[in-house]
C-alpha cells in the first residue's frame, strides 16, 4: 500500500495498488474534481510533483503527450508505483461542482411503501455526475414540468442515481413514474444542485432530522460517512405517520453494526401496536439533549418541520451556523 498527498491540501490517503488516485480520494473523503471518470474529459487532472504513476492500457485521450511530459497525470486512469506527492485544487464548496444536464436511463423501479417509489437512474458510461452527499437533481421528462429530487445513495458511485419519489395526490409526474413509467425510458437530469450538503472537515457530533422521503439525502451523508470510515457520532432521527412510512430498514441496520450511529424513529400517528416515540419528531431530539451548542444539525423533510426544527434548537443552544437544511430558505426566528 501507498500514500498520495495533495500538497495544495495537506491531506494525506492511503492507496492500493489496484486503485486509481481518484478512486482513492473518493472512498477516503476527498473531494478531487472530475468529470466522466472514463478519461475522456480531462477534469481530473493532477501535476505529480513525486513518486510514479502508470496506466493500464494506453495513456488516455482526456490528456495530451506534452502534458504527461510536463508530469501531469489523468487521476482516474492512473495507479501508482511508489508513494506520490501531486497538486490539484480540491472541491471545498458546491460552487465548485460543474452543474451537469444529461440524459440517464431507469435501471430499476421498486415500490418501497404505499407511496414511496425507489428509482435508479443509470447515467451514460461516457459520463459521470460529480456531488456532495445532501445534494439534488432536477428530474425531467418532456411531458411534465421538471421536478427537485435529493440524491438517496452516496457520491462513491456516481454512476447510478438513487431517488425517493413520494407519489402525491394528483400529482401528474409522481403518479406517472410510480405507474407507467418503465425500466430502460430515458429522463433527463440536471444537477447537482442545493447548498445542503455534509460537512465533512467538522468533527462535531450531527443530529440528523428527517421527515418522510427526507431521508433520502440522510441516506446518501450516512452512506458517504460508512464509505470513508468516518467515526463521528450521527443521530438520526426518522419522523414518519405510521409505522409502514418506514419504508426502509437500513437506520436500524446502521445503528445495530456502527456503535457512532443511532437510530429513533418517531410516528406522529401510530397504529395501537406501536411501542416507540410518537409525536413530533424534533420534540423526540429535545427530549433527549440537553444542550445542542457542539452539535451540528441536518433537517430534511417539509418545510414546516424544518422550521420548527431550526427555531426550536435555537432555544437550546444549537448555532445558527452550525444548522443545514434542504427545505427551503427561510429566517430564524428573533
Amino acid at each position: 500500500m501507498f500514500s498520495i498527498e495533495n500538497q495544495i491540501s495537506g491531506k494525506t490517503f492511503p492507496i492500493n495498488k489496484d486503485e486509481t488516485i481518484l478512486d482513492a480520494a473518493i472512498s477516503h473523503g476527498i473531494n478531487f474534481p472530475y468529470g466522466c471518470q472514463k478519461g475522456f474529459c480531462g477534469q481530473c487532472k493532477a501535476t505529480i510533483l513525486e513518486g510514479e504513476v502508470y496506466y493500464e492500457d494506453e495513456v488516455p485521450n482526456g490528456i495530451t503527450e506534452q502534458e504527461v511530459a510536463d508530469g501531469m497525470a489523468l487521476l482516474c486512469q492512473c495507479n501508482v508505483k511508489s508513494d506520490v506527492k501531486l497538486t490539484v485544487s480540491e472541491i471545498d464548496s458546491v460552487d465548485d461542482i460543474e452543474l451537469k444536464t444529461m440524459p440517464c436511463r431507469v435501471e430499476k423501479i421498486s415500490h418501497l411503501s404505499g407511496d414511496v417509489v425507489k428509482l435508479l437512474l443509470k447515467i451514460p458510461g461516457s459520463e459521470s455526475l460529480q456531488y456532495l452527499a445532501g445534494q439534488y437533481i432536477d428530474l425531467a421528462h418532456p411531458d411534465f414540468e421538471p421536478r427537485a429530487f435529493s440524491i438517496a445513495n452516496a457520491p462513491v458511485n456516481s454512476s447510478t442515481i438513487e431517488l425517493h419519489i413520494r407519489v402525491i395526490e394528483g400529482g401528474k409526474f409522481t403518479n406517472y413514474i410510480s405507474n407507467d413509467l418503465e425500466k430502460k425510458s430515458l429522463l433527463k437530469i440536471e444537477g447537482p444542485k442545493g447548498s445542503f450538503y455534509f460537512i465533512e472537515d467538522s468533527d462535531k457530533p450531527a443530529i440528523l432530522v428527517a421527515g418522510g422521503t427526507g431521508f433520502a439525502p440522510i441516506k446518501s451523508i450516512i452512506e458517504h460517512m460508512i464509505e470513508t470510515n468516518s467515526d463521528r457520532e450521527a443521530f438520526i432521527y426518522w419522523g414518519v405517520r405510521d409505522e409502514p412510512d418506514l419504508y426502509m430498514s437500513l437506520p436500524e441496520e446502521w445503528s445495530k453494526e456502527y456503535d457512532n450511529i443511532h437510530f429513533v424513529p418517531v410516528l406522529s400517528e401510530p397504529n395501537e401496536n406501536w411501542k416507540g416515540r410518537t409525536g413530533f419528531v424534533h420534540d423526540s431530539v429535545l427530549e433527549d439533549f440537553e444542550d445542542l451548542i457542539d452539535y451540528e444539525v441536518y433537517a430534511c423533510g417539509p418545510p414546516v418541520m424544518v422550521e420548527a426544527v431550526a427555531n426550536t434548537f435555537i432555544g437550546k443552544g444549537m448555532k445558527k451556523d452550525n444548522f443545514y437544511s434542504d427545505a427551503f430558505e427561510f429566517a430564524f426566528e428573533q
